[in-house]
């Protein structure tokens, strides 16, 4: 099982060379992303630990009987399981934001589309009972025509009755001229005899037969011209229902459609106009952020040249202290003690303490090897941040501050581990001192000449101060520039938005425009009273008219027949008497 565990050392009775490493476990693996705390202090010897700084955290992994199977440095990998965190922790306010724009995104469109099927649902009413008006109607229609059918027959009737009765009328008028003169000859005395009495008798006869289907004639002319007055009365009253409805062709509604063309058109135009100073802002914004990378690396050029003069400098510093140390080091090992003990253990303790130095030695040499491939990584990620694009920028800025802060930890324990190294050299130093003295030969600590250099700590120290400078001074500049940007960012963003929601308020409008333009093309209610219920009007009052004079010429041919049959009654009164 894998653990997180911190190295301590137990020093012996001579100092801390060849004492021995323990290993306090702290925490262990459950799963790849589950740790849990050890509780209690739980303590294992492991002398494959001797390598670390006493402090330094390792993983190592332990069968069951707690005894280990290896073991390496868990700074990097806790710098790693850090990292991945954050970007965990950035990735879920990341999406938790984008779930709350699309939750606010499908609200809106919820009552978008509520809005949209009540509007739907209220135009379905409107065209049912459109529908089912235009339905009556086209009843209505089919009455009509039928009933223009029947009045066409009749007038078609009509005009042969109207032939017959015309020859029936010239016939009557001679046989009334020879009646006249018959009379008159009755009155001299005259007497018809039996063949004109007949010829009379049989004309008058054929009269009354010919007259005598007007009567039936008249009575579907007067049902016929019933139902054209009905029909009539019926679209008088759809007449004034439609009238009561809006009418969308009335010149308010013409005016209320040329309102909102002129107000789309005004509203692109402002769209258009505020799309512009947009784009200017754009080109504004992309000018700043030219410069500001141009200012950036230049920055980066004197973070260069701080890191070369701080590395300078701390060498230099580094190789003061050295000498100073070295000059006037202090004992830490009990020299009294090195005198008692036997040669033979004194030798076993100094190689024992050149091993521990040489184990040392490789493990801060595969510090430094990691510290450069780690500020290899960093100037590659710098190189790629230069040429990457502004999306990009962020996400590798983000793991290039996250490799610095690795470089941190790895320099900080690379110095710790430089430091131990020291002493370690030191307390050797002094053991193989006491080791010689008693051997008989001279002591091998060499002389150190006498070097100082303060002054040349100054002039590095200087030329930092001014580069610091130059730099906190660009800084500030790039920081206001980064403001700016920063600003009109959101500024351009707000914009954008609301640029993209007026456009599709705009479409909208549009659309509601195109609905309302088709709706007048194809005619409203108006339309449809002009289109249908006005030459209906027209067309029952011409019928009207005409079933009104040939009433007045059938009423006419009955009168003939009247006085055809006082004719033929006369007849009858002057055959009826006596010779």
């Amino acid at each position: 099982m894998l653990y997180l565990a911190e190295v301590q050392k137990r020093p012996s009775g001579f100092g801390l060379g060849g004492g021995k490493t323990d290993l306090k476990l702290l925490a262990s693996q459950r799963s790849e992303h589950n740790w849990l705390a050890v509780p209690g202090e739980e303590i294992i010897p492991a002398d494959e630990a001797k390598e670390f700084s006493p402090g330094s955290l390792v993983l190592v992994d332990l069968n069951k009987d707690k005894q280990v199977q290896q073991i390496q440095d868990a700074a990097r990998q806790l710098v790693k399981i850090l990292q991945n965190f954050s970007r965990s922790q950035e990735k879920s306010k990341t999406q938790w934001e984008e779930i709350e724009q699309w939750k606010a995104s499908l609200t809106f469109q919820a009552q978008e589309l509520n809005r949209r099927e009540m509007e739907l649902q209220a135009k379905e009413e409107q065209l049912e009972e459109l529908q089912a008006e235009i339905d009556r109607l086209e009843q209505q229609r089919q009455e009509i025509s039928q009933a223009q059918e029947t009045s066409q027959q009749l007038q078609e009737q009509i005009e042969k009755n109207r032939e017959e009765l015309e020859a029936a009328r010239s016939e009557l008028h001679r046989q009334q001229e020879e009646l006249d003169e018959n009379q008159g000859q009755l009155s001299q005395g005259a007497i018809l005899d039996e063949d004109q009495s007949q010829y009379i008798q049989d004309v008058l006869t054929w009269l009354n037969e010919a007259i005598a289907p007007t009567n039936l004639l008249g009575e579907k002319l007067s049902q016929s011209l019933e139902i054209v007055n009905s029909q009539q009365e019926n679209l008088e009253q759809h007449g004034l229902r439609w009238k009561e409805l809006p009418n969308t062709n009335s010149s308010e509604q013409q005016e209320d459609l040329e309102s909102l063309i002129s107000h789309v058109q005004n509203q692109w135009l402002e769209w258009e106009q505020k799309r512009e100073s947009l784009t200017e802002s754009i080109s504004e914004l992309r000018s700043q952020q030219t410069l500001l990378a141009s200012k950036q690396e230049y920055s980066q050029i004197l973070n260069s040249q701080i890191e070369i003069q701080t590395q300078l400098y701390e060498q230099l510093s580094h190789l003061a202290t050295t000498l100073e140390e070295n000059d006037g080091i202090t004992q830490k090992v009990d020299v009294e003690a090195l005198e008692k003990i036997s040669l033979n253990e004194l030798e076993q303790l100094v190689q024992s303490l050149q091993q521990d130095l040489q184990r040392d030695m490789s493990f801060v040499k595969d510090q430094e090897e990691e510290l450069v491939l780690q500020r290899q990584e960093i100037d590659a990620l710098q190189r790629r941040i230069d040429q990457a694009s502004e999306y990009d920028r962020i996400t590798l800025e983000s793991e290039l501050s996250d490799e610095q802060d690795c470089y941190r930890m790895l320099n900080e324990s690379l110095v710790g581990s430089q430091r131990n190294l020291k002493e370690r050299q030191e307390i050797l130093s002094q053991h193989q001192e006491v080791l010689w003295r008693r051997l008989g030969n001279s002591s091998g600590q060499q002389q150190h000449n006498k070097i100082d250099l303060k002054p040349a700590l100054s002039q590095v120290d200087a030329q930092r101060q001014k580069l610091t400078e130059n730099l906190q001074s660009l800084e500030a500049e790039i920081q206001q520039i980064q403001t700016d940007i920063t600003q009109k960012e959101e500024i351009i963003n707000s914009q954008t938005q609301e640029q993209e929601a007026k456009k599709n308020e705009i479409e909208q409008l549009e659309s509601s425009l195109r609905e309302k333009q088709k709706a007048n093309s194809q005619g409203g209610s108006g339309a449809i009273y002009q289109e249908v219920m006005l030459p209906m009007q027209d067309y029952l009052e011409q019928l009207k008219q005409q079933l009104e004079e040939v009433v007045g010429e059938v009423n006419q041919v009955q009168d003939i027949g009247t006085q055809v049959e006082q004719l033929q009654q006369v007849l009858q009164n002057i055959i009826g008497q006596p010779d």
